[in-house]
């Protein structure tokens, strides 16, 4: 019997082995970066940053108060591509009649003007990609003197609005911007 509870006693308070640590070790770490990016994606500031265009330097762009319906907004300033706006609102919204909503009351607000090319404004836009199915809302417009251009993104739940400024960039410089980097 004794050595019976001296062999249990061994297993239980051997030490371990030189890999056990190691392999705990990566096992949490895994579990860690597991989690991480589980809450990056469900962080709607991070979906969000992930759904803005390309051109924008480090720090010009930061969540700000909200958008009604959305579930994160963010702000940026100049975007450094040519053509690219001096200011932009991104805003995550929470479904299709949040989205359908922000477009129609951004469009009451604003001068609406065809877009360049005697596109309809509003109006749907495609993708080259996928001609045959609507990609969101394009809205061209003026606000406050600024040339104004927002769009909607049905598959990112996102509507955008961009502006330049009355010296530049012009509602044609955005809309050739908007038309590379949607």
């Amino acid at each position: 019997m004794v050595a019976i509870g001296a062999g249990a006693t061994y297993l239980v308070l051997r030490p371990s082995s030189p890999d056990e640590p190691a392999q705990q070790q990566a096992a949490e770490t895994a579990t860690a970066e597991t989690t991480s990016a589980e809450s990056d994606a469900d962080n709607p500031n991070s979906r969000l940053m992930k759904a803005i265009p390309k051109g924008y330097p480090a720090g010009a762009c930061e969540p700000v108060a909200r958008l009604a319906g959305a579930m994160s907004t963010i702000a940026c300033t100049v975007n450094k591509d040519p053509g690219g706006p001096m200011s932009a609102t991104y805003s995550l919204l929470t479904g299709s009649d949040a989205l359908n909503a922000a477009i129609e009351d951004l469009a009451s607000t604003t001068t609406v003007v065809d877009c360049p090319g005697r596109i309809q404004s509003p109006g749907p836009w495609r993708r080259n990609a996928t001609p045959h199915e609507v990609a969101g809302t394009l809205v061209c417009g003026i606000q406050n003197d600024n040339p104004m251009l927002a769009w909607t993104n049905i598959d990112e739940q996102m509507i955008a609005v961009v502006q330049g400024r009355p010296a530049g960039p012009t509602l044609d410089h955005l809309y050739t911007w908007w038309s590379t980097h949607s």
